[in-house]
């Protein structure tokens, strides 16, 4: 199987079945871009993949690595620290939970972005009605 479309590849696999194969698909093309002095613009985007098959695996610690990857990789989206938010709160980190959130609500803030800060809103809501 050649690697020349990681996301392609790894969608095939997640859609056959096999997220796990999936994820080191992502993994081998992150390790290539780790080595680069400047890392291409995709490898946010791999970062957040591998994230969401991690977390479709239960895998949430592992997730939570990937999506500090895609956030230090692309530091003006703020859905990477929506998404590791999400994945601290499923941990039981709710300070660091509710920490990507205020800081994707910057960044969304910053950019304009309603959607993000709507998404923000409902998490916060049902965080709170939770562990009120």
């Amino acid at each position: 199987m050649s690697d020349e479309n990681p996301l392609r590849i790894a969608s095939e696999l997640a859609r056959a079945g096999n997220p796990a194969q999936a994820v080191a698909c992502l993994e081998s093309a992150l390790a290539r871009t780790r080595a680069a002095p400047e890392r291409p613009l995709n490898a946010s985007i791999l970062a957040r993949t591998a994230g969401l098959h991690c977390e479709g695996l239960g895998r949430f610690e592992e997730a939570a690595r990937y999506y500090e990857e895609a956030a230090a990789t692309a530091v003006h989206d703020p859905l990477p620290l929506l998404a590791l938010g999400e994945v601290r709160w499923r941990l039981g980190e709710s300070a660091m939970a509710q920490s990507c959130l205020t800081s994707a609500e910057s960044l969304a803030r910053t950019a304009g972005d309603v959607d993000v800060l709507k998404m923000i809103a409902t998490l916060r809501a049902t965080w709170t009605s939770e562990h009120p």
